[in-house]
């Protein structure tokens, strides 16, 4: 690490305060409610170990529609799902390990960064497009919530929606450091939950391992392409660029760690590959992946218990939902806000939050219905961001741009749209539609939801070379 990314990496008050001139101010409403919004965290808040950031990532990952995935590659059979998670891993954990790391060397969120890369006003369009993508994961999430305890509570599931949904805004409100207090303290009861329901589940339905694994079909008939791109999506690939909100938080960069690096992606897996598991097995022999919301008709108080427990898992992920898309929103919304002083400015982010909050609320009552086309959409829009942001940022911009930079309103057109960038942007879209047509017998092993945007990414590394 050089002197002056070493210095780069160190913020102070000071500098917050010099690039906070015409934003909205930032700080601890209420002591508590978190208001810092889009600003650089200073020294004195970024603390969060390699330990943390695993917990964080892993609770955030082990949503209770996490054993979806198990459903989604029912056809595969058990062995076949479970290597197409580990190929997830291996084509995931390099750009999700990059992007984490991003936000301890500089601590900005990702579409901060984006403005240097996309220009101003383009990273402006694109942070609209991912607070909607990510409303639309608080509400899968949520519409899954509700499901699991009106089935519990024989209610009305419409309750749920709404009471879920207040929960997760509360929590979010509080930010990123209390959070991770949730995440931590939480942690041991979400785990016994899914292990009581696991249990349930394989005794009363009795199954059995050894048939499940024997059952696999031709390995060379299946979609990989698509089934590895699933996991992707699902995965390390759709939290990528969100990683930066909490490593941010991190302990200042100072080189190479591979507890740091391997948080992050390990955290994000873990819970895909153990609940994904579970969540085969329960569409196999029960008829619903969804193993927290099964019926199993006079249940003991321990498993009704466990079931409730499993509601944790909801809590977990939607709070990495919805405080990324606030997030996302304030970069999108932050050069049109007037300079407001005290109250009212501490109270942009909380408002936000409250807002996009009711939304996904909304949102979460017909997304069941989409959610095969949702996780395209994840796919389409985020995928290529993810390697364009990252080459760009370890090829041209780190230890090279002032913070303040990032900030500054620029005046200049070309400055608003880097055409570079969009065009690569576009170049990745198009191929992951276009690659199958192409060479179909290739990217039914291969997948062109992640080939498509890193050739895009390649593409504009190309630019950088060039113009250097």
């Amino acid at each position: 690490m050089t002197e002056e990314e070493r210095e780069s990496n160190d913020i102070t008050e000071k500098q917050i305060e010099e690039i906070a001139k015409g934003l909205p101010e930032f700080g601890r409403f209420g002591k508590e409610l978190e208001t810092i919004g889009i600003l650089p965290i200073p020294n004195k808040m970024r603390n969060f170990s390699a330990w943390k950031l695993f917990i964080f990532w892993a609770m955030a990952s082990a949503s209770a529609t996490t054993p979806l995935i198990g459903d989604l590659l029912y056809n595969m059979g058990l062995k076949w799902a479970i290597v197409a998670m580990f190929l997830g891993l291996a084509l995931g954990i390099a750009p999700t390990w990059l992007f984490s790391e991003m936000g301890r060397q500089m601590p900005l969120t990702a579409l901060v960064v984006a403005r240097k890369t996309f220009g101003y006003g383009t990273a402006q369009a694109l942070s609209v497009l991912y607070t909607v993508i990510n409303v639309g994961w608080f509400a899968l999430n949520n519409a899954v919530g509700a499901e699991i305890l009106s089935s519990i509570t024989h209610s009305s599931i419409y309750i749920w929606y709404v009471a879920m949904g207040v929960i997760q805004i509360l929590l979010v409100l509080f930010g990123a450091k209390w959070l991770e207090y949730f995440y931590r303290f939480t942690s041991p009861i979400l785990i016994a939950s899914y292990a009581v329901l696991a249990y349930y589940l394989v005794t009363t339905y009795h199954v059995n391992w050894g048939a499940l694994f024997a059952g696999s079909p031709n390995p060379f008939t299946l979609n990989w392409g698509n089934a590895v791109g699933l996991v992707l999506a699902f995965g390390m690939l759709s939290w990528a660029y969100k990683t930066t909100t909490t490593s941010r938080f991190g302990k200042p960069y100072d080189g190479f760690s591979w507890s740091y690096g391997l948080a992050t992606p390990l955290g994000i897996f873990l819970p895909i590959l153990l609940m994904g598991i579970l969540g085969y097995a329960g569409q196999h022999y029960a008829g619903n992946w969804n193993i927290a919301a099964l019926s199993y008709g006079v249940a003991p108080a321990w498993v009704i218990a466990a079931s409730l427990g499993a509601s944790l898992a909801i809590i977990h992920t939607n709070a990495m939902n919805l405080y990324p898309s606030t997030i996302d929103l304030l970069v999108a919304v932050d050069p049109l806000i007037k300079r407001r002083e005290g109250f009212k400015a501490r109270l942009l982010q909380p408002t936000t939050t409250a807002a996009l909050g009711i939304a996904a609320v909304l949102t979460s009552i017909f997304i069941l219905s989409y959610v095969n086309d949702f996780l395209n959409l994840v796919g389409d829009a985020i995928f290529p961001l993810t390697f364009i942001l990252i080459f760009d940022w370890y090829l041209r911009l780190r230890g090279r741009v002032n913070m303040k930079e990032f900030y500054d309103v620029p005046r200049s057109a070309a400055d608003h749209v880097k055409l570079g960038a969009v065009v690569s942007f576009i170049v990745g879209i198009a191929l992951i539609y276009a690659l199958p047509e192409i060479a179909p017998t290739i990217f039914n092993y291969v997948p062109a939801l992640y080939v498509g945007p890193l050739i895009g990414g390649l593409l504009y590394a190309a630019m950088i070379k060039a113009r250097k």
